[in-house]
């Protein structure tokens, strides 16, 4: 069923941005891809739906940032990211 826009509907907002990449997301992915690209020089553009960043690790859902660092138990000093996941853990760890 397809209804009619409401009373108050609004008209979708255009906007025109010039950049090198562009990325869809801002989950951990896209974060650490925008973040890389950025330092590399390029000018991105990072299309985020949400207030936050880091999608499921957000303060919005608030789950860890673990990968190999506590997977299914494995509590390996040698097994760990690295990257940029490494520094939001690091700043994390600082901050909170």
């Amino acid at each position: 069923m397809i209804r009619e826009p409401g009373p108050h509907a609004r008209a979708p907002r255009e906007v025109r941005l010039d950049a090198d990449l562009a990325i869809a997301g801002g989950g951990l992915a896209g974060t650490c891809a925008a973040i890389t690209a950025a330092r590399a020089g390029l000018r991105v553009v990072l299309v985020q739906d949400r207030p936050v960043l880091g999608g499921n690790s957000s303060s919005e859902v608030r789950l860890w940032i673990l990968g190999a660092t506590s997977h299914m138990g494995n509590n390996n000093r040698w097994a760990r990211e690295g990257g940029v996941i490494d520094e939001i853990l690091v700043e994390n760890l600082h901050r909170n």
